[in-house]
Formats: structure tokens, sequence, C-alpha cells
């Protein structure tokens, strides 16, 4: 196997331990919330957290992995990211599991700047697509994740030995950093260590935003658009997001070879309307099964869109990609922060289906935009 076939199957195994990671944080979210008694606001804004810290380290990734190199971020990042999952389990006050909250947050947002940077590069120097099928693999490791803790809960083992099982694995994955790019062959660009977005960074970050709001969106409120607005069982109700979760995974399996069969401005332009559809039929259909397929819909119109952007955001003409991935990624986070936000207040004035019409429509506005990933 030539070292380049090593290093793009090693970023694969990257990309699957984070979504190991996330999705085993977020198996831990139930349960933190019976441990310590809380409320749904309260429980909230300790989750809020989470997201802040990604936010907050992604301006100083830039920077760093021009010095450094993002091998060695990720290797710096990985190893908190591991130990600090197990014990959010065994935090024992709301207090600390808030602060570990920050900080494994602070550690995914480092490692999602940094795989997406790496995999940039290797995707530029496989002179082919690589970056959905990078991501399915990390839909990938999320669902493998939720289908084996809900396996081992249901033989009897606890949470903390779950997470700590997944730390485990995520470790192991570590070992392997060796075969990752190093830093003479990204070729970090020079220039001062701080930048402003341009225009064109601006135009992809939108669109990773209102592509991870949608994401959000779905992940908090689908089951409770489904059970509220559609009377299904409680029991029905996550199978939106389970056929959000799962078309996604399968769509990002054949994006690169979309992408390289019809070009990147095709697949952005066609997966926002696909994305928008499955909205509208959610919101027009009065009906679970029909709603479910929608929301189907969405995760295959809006499974390569963030692949897309991040692989644009490093040619982006005029700006280093140390500077343009973590603005662009950073932007993609703050929608995935507001937008259950931005839902949940639209649908307190008036209703869940006005606000899924309203990312609809900003689904539609990104299209506009299609152009912008084909640089």
């Amino acid at each position: 196997m030539t070292s380049s076939a090593v290093q793009l199957r090693t970023m694969r195994l990257f990309f699957f331990m984070a979504g190991l990671g996330v999705i085993a944080w977020a198996i831990l979210v139930p349960y933190t919330k019976i441990r310590f008694h809380l409320d749904d606001g309260t429980l909230g804004l300790m989750l809020l957290a989470g997201g802040s810290g990604g936010v907050v380290a992604m301006p100083f990734c830039g920077p760093i992995i021009a010095r450094f190199g993002s091998r060695r971020v990720l290797i710096a990042a990985v190893l908190p990211f591991a130990v600090i999952l197990p014990l959010l389990s065994l935090a024992p006050t709301p207090a600390w599991f808030t602060c570990l909250m920050f900080l494994y947050g602070f550690a995914f947002g480092a490692i999602d700047v940094a795989m997406n940077q790496q995999g940039a590069v290797m995707e530029t120097g496989s002179g082919g697509r690589q970056m959905s099928f990078f991501h399915a693999m990390f839909s990938i490791g999320g669902l493998a994740a939720a289908l084996a803790t809900s396996l081992l809960l249901r033989l009897g083992l606890n949470v903390p030995f779950c997470a700590s099982l997944t730390s485990a694995a995520i470790l192991l994955i570590l070992t392997q950093a060796r075969h990752l790019l190093p830093p003479e062959q990204e070729q970090p660009g020079a220039g001062p260590p701080f930048a402003l977005p341009n225009g064109a960074t601006l135009v992809l970050g939108l669109c990773c935003f209102t592509c991870f709001l949608t994401e959000g969106a779905v992940t908090d409120w689908s089951a409770i658009f489904l059970k509220f607005s559609r009377g299904m069982a409680v029991s029905s109700a996550p199978l939106g997001y389970a056929a959000f979760a799962c078309a996604m995974a399968a769509t990002r399996i054949f994006g690169d070879r979309a992408t390289t069969h019809f070009g990147p401005a095709t697949v952005m332009r066609t997966g926002c309307l696909l994305a928008a559809a499955g909205c509208l039929i959610a919101i027009l259909i009065p009906n679970g099964p029909a709603d479910i397929i929608g929301f189907g819909l969405v995760g295959i119109g809006s499974a390569n869109i963030a692949p897309l952007v991040f692989s644009a955001a490093s040619r982006v003409p005029g700006m280093a990609a140390h500077h343009s991935v973590p603005a662009v990624v950073g932007l993609g986070y703050i929608g995935f922060l507001a937008g259950p936000v931005i839902i949940g207040l639209v649908a307190r004035d008036s209703s869940l289906s006005v606000s899924l019409a309203l990312d609809a429509g900003l689904l539609l506005a990104i299209t506009l935009a299609a152009r912008a990933v084909a640089r």
C-alpha cells in the first residue's frame, strides 16, 4: 500500500473517531439530566458550554496549525478529548460537568479544524475528491457509537463503562497518527498569525452556517415536531432523526463520485433544493410516515454541503487555508449552536412548521452561492 493510500485510510479513521466521540457525548445527555435531576433549561445552558468551547478554540487553531502542522494539533487535541469523555459521566456536580463540557468542546473544536485542514490538503494531493467520504466516516462513527452503546446498556453495563470503552477506542486510533501528513507536506502558508475572513470566506461560512443550522434543527426538533405536531408515539418520534442520520451517512459515501461526475456547484445546488424540499414535505403533509421521509430527504440533500464547503475553504483565493478553514468551520459551529435556539424562539411565537419553513428559505437562498464551492 502506497504512503498516500495509508494517509487517506488513516484520515478516514480519524473522522470515524470524531463521530464516535461526539455521539458518545450525546448519549451522556439524558444520563446527566437524570443523575443531577435537571430541568430542560438548566441542561440546555450546561450543554451550551460544549459548543461555546468549540467556538472559542477555532480562532486559535489557524496560527497554531500554521506553526506546528495539523497532525500535531490533532494529537494534542485528541488526548484530552479521550480523557475527558469518561470524566463527563463521573462529574460530581453540575458545575464540574459544565467545566468539563467546555474543555471537551474546546478539544473537539480543535480536532474539527485540524481534521478538515488535513483532509483538504490530502484531497488536493490525491488529485481526486475525498472530503465527502471523510465526512461519511464521521457519520458512520456516530452510528457505530449509538448502536454499540445501546447494545452494551441492554446487556447491563453502565454508562461510565461505555464511555470508557469509547475513550479506549479513540486512543487506539490515535496511535495511527504517525501515518498522517507531516507538517512539511502541508506547506503551511506564511503571513500574520490572525487574518480577517475575506468575502469568499464569508460566503462559504454562511453556507456552512445554514447547513449546520439545518443539522442542529433536525437533531433537536424533529422528534418534538413528530410527537407534538403530528401526534406520533414517543417510541416512533425519533425515527425522523434516524432517517435523517442514515440518509446523510449513505449519501456521503457516494458524494465524491457525484461531485467528480456532476461538478461541485451542481451537487451543492441540488443538495440545497432536496433539503429544502424535505423541509416542505414535513410542513405541508400532515402525515407522520411522510414527514419521516421528508427528514430523510433533508439528510440526503444536506449530506454533501459541508464537505464541499470545507474543501472549497482550503482554496480561497488570497487567504491561507489555516485562516479560511477555521473561519468557515467556526461560522458553521455558530449555526449549529444558534439553529435550535432560533427554531425554538420562532416556534414559540408561531409554530415549528414556520421554523422549518424559515430553514427551507435559507437553504434555497444558499443555492445562489453554489458556484463558490467550484473554485
